[in-house]
């Protein structure tokens, strides 16, 4: 009797310390996830590069990170903007988010892969008119 009782408890301790995890990490941190580029997000040129065709997901995606990556936020306002460039072509979303302290500070997010957009909802622009690029 006393060899099972030992056996079980030996099986409820290994059960305990064997980890869930697979090994991979769906937190989206810059260094652990695919779905996100290995930037910041504090400039344009290091925006965070959002890696999806749904921007259902595109949205969640970015919530999740500014959660992630700066905990206690919350989102302000955000802009939708073109490349000033002209050259590649990129679109942003620039988010201003807000600390506890009342302290803004902005984030950029590269959009580009699931922006879509149409020339007669752009504001200003005529319908048939020029785009940002």
């Amino acid at each position: 009797m006393k060899i099972l009782c030992a056996a079980a408890a030996a099986l409820v301790l290994l059960a305990g310390c064997q980890s869930a995890s697979t090994g991979q990490s769906t937190s989206p941190t810059r260094s652990k996830s695919f779905k996100y580029s290995t930037d910041d997000g504090s400039t344009m040129s290091s925006a965070v590069e959002i890696r999806t065709y749904s921007p259902t997901e595109g949205g969640t995606l970015m919530k999740d990170w500014i959660r992630a990556n700066h905990p206690g936020f919350t989102i302000d306002e955000q802009e939708i903007l073109a490349d000033p460039n002209k050259k590649n072509h990129k679109v942003y979303n620039m988010i201003t988010i807000v600390d506890p302290g009342n302290n803004a500070k902005r984030v950029y997010f590269d959009i580009t892969q699931f922006y879509s957009r149409r020339e007669d909802s752009l504001p200003g622009v005529p319908r048939g008119g020029s785009t940002p690029w």
